[in-house]
């Protein structure tokens, strides 16, 4: 068992891949959560080698880069806790995130070197928006919450969208489409529980994922089908 190091907050490594050649109007966004770290050194140690675990060496990609200032430069979308952005030879895109929550005691009793290694599921909630430019893109990413079993997660992404405070309901959006209690996806791709429609035209994408190491066969990913 390792140590919290102290800190107030979790830090979670997400993977997205975004598949931009074809179509840049239906976008197919991957989103995978490798781990959860109690300290912020040893998550940027894993940001940063993230994509070298799956196997990439760094000449395979046409771009690769680890600067913010550089991140910022370009106006690349999604730079919330950006850590790595790459480009493969064939215009896939890949962006490696550093993302906090709070810390919770529940969370912390399974910590080796600072890496969580319990399962936890994520609810992660994608704004995309369009522009004549580039078509329909993520333009940012964050995760609204951490759970230990997949129901937990599953309820909040059910409401994540709809506040009382606010009055937000289903029917204040322009479309609201949720799975149905026995499916794990609402049509907008898998793992997506909740896609939403502002009056305004952003989509909003609430998804229901759990960590696994990027070494495995299967990934749980959400692949976001953004229209």
């Amino acid at each position: 068992m390792g140590s919290t190091n102290g800190t107030e907050q979790l830090f979670h490594i997400l993977l997205t891949t975004s598949h931009l050649q074809k179509n840049p109007n239906n976008v197919v966004e991957k989103v995978r959560i490798p781990a959860t770290y109690t300290n912020l050194q040893a998550a940027k140690a894993a940001a940063y080698r993230c994509l070298f675990d799956v196997g990439y060496e760094k000449e395979w990609f046409t771009t690769y880069e680890t600067k913010p200032e550089i991140f910022e430069n370009k106006d690349l979308p999604e730079r919330s806790g950006l850590a790595v952005f790459a480009v493969a030879p064939d215009g896939t895109e890949f962006r490696v995130h550093i993302i906090t929550t709070p810390k919770d005691e529940k969370f912390i009793d399974e910590v080796i070197e600072g890496h969580i290694t319990k399962p936890m599921y994520y609810v992660v909630q994608a704004n995309v928006e369009y522009s004549a430019d580039e078509g329909s893109r993520v333009r940012d990413i964050d995760i609204e919450g951490v759970f230990l079993t997949y129901q937990e997660a599953r309820d909040l992404a059910s409401r994540v969208l709809l506040s009382k405070e606010n009055a937000t309901t289903k029917e204040s959006f322009a479309e609201y489409t949720e799975a149905a209690p026995t499916q794990k996806d609402c049509g907008y791709g898998e793992n997506v529980i909740v896609r939403a429609v502002s009056e305004y035209g952003t989509n909003y994408l609430i998804s229901v994922i759990k960590n696994q190491v990027l070494e495995a066969v299967h990934l749980a990913e959400a692949a976001m089908k953004i229209l």
